[in-house]
């Protein structure tokens, strides 16, 4: 049996069905939270999650922006400012309070009520957002360890949009990176496979059209930063 792994996805319906059509064909495929902020797309995004049958858990930016728009953007870590004094953060609360407006009732109660986590395949799979009972928990590579797992073999998470797969013991922890905001330098599109017979990730990459969704936050009141983010593939603090 095979899955399909994406995360991340944040509003950016042109990266997303370059994902869908680039993937192989898997039994079921699987979000690791964060459909929307960020990208100008958010509708189509959850009306592909719709029309896909695509399984989802909530994000940080989902919990957010469909619970507490006024806990958007409210940082804890130090964050580098760009010349103005601008943070990241900063920008990902323009970018939600703007999602936030856009979306209609029914598209809020979905976010609102998806879960936390989900344990799928008889136990075999978990899928987080941030780390095991922390949503908004950043976990990196040089984070990883056997400390992570719970009773499942393979673990699967989101948020930090670095993609990565390392095996602790024959169990095996995979973030599939992101597939509408990429932080790892690589501005393409990412996404996984895992074959659950042979407990493998395959991890991939693809080219979208970036420029679309560029000329896109252009046309909105989207702050103008996150087409920088994009064409970088990184977060950049400049400018």
């Amino acid at each position: 049996m095979k899955l399909g792994l994406i995360s991340d996805v944040h509003g950016n319906q042109p990266a997303l069905e370059a994902v869908l059509a680039d993937m192989p064909d898997v039994d079921q495929i699987y979000h690791c939270g964060d459909a929307i902020g960020y990208n100008p797309f958010p509708h189509r995004v959850l009306e592909t999650f719709a029309n896909e049958g695509i399984i989802s858990i909530q994000g940080n930016h989902d919990r957010k922006i469909s619970t507490n728009i006024d806990s958007m953007g409210t940082a804890t870590e130090p964050e580098a400012r760009n010349d103005a004094g601008v943070r990241p953060s900063d920008l990902a609360r323009a970018a939600g309070v703007w999602t936030h407006e856009l979306l209609n009732a029914e598209e809020i109660e979905y976010l609102a009520n998806l879960p936390a986590e989900l344990t799928i395949e008889d136990g075999i799979v978990k899928l987080v957002h941030g780390k095991p009972g922390d949503q908004d928990a950043r976990l990196y590579p040089e984070d990883y360890g056997p400390h992570l797992f719970g009773d499942e073999s393979i673990l699967v998470h989101g948020h930090t949009h670095v993609q990565h797969a390392e095996y602790f013991d024959g169990r095996l922890l995979v973030n599939p990176g992101s597939v509408g905001q990429p932080r790892d330098g690589d501005p393409r599109a990412a996404y996984a496979i895992i074959d659950l017979e042979t407990n493998t990730a395959t991890l991939r990459r693809v080219t979208y059209p970036i420029e679309e969704v560029v000329r896109k936050i252009q046309q909105t009141s989207l702050p103008d930063p996150l087409c920088l983010w994009l064409e970088k593939g990184e977060i950049v603090a400049e400018g």
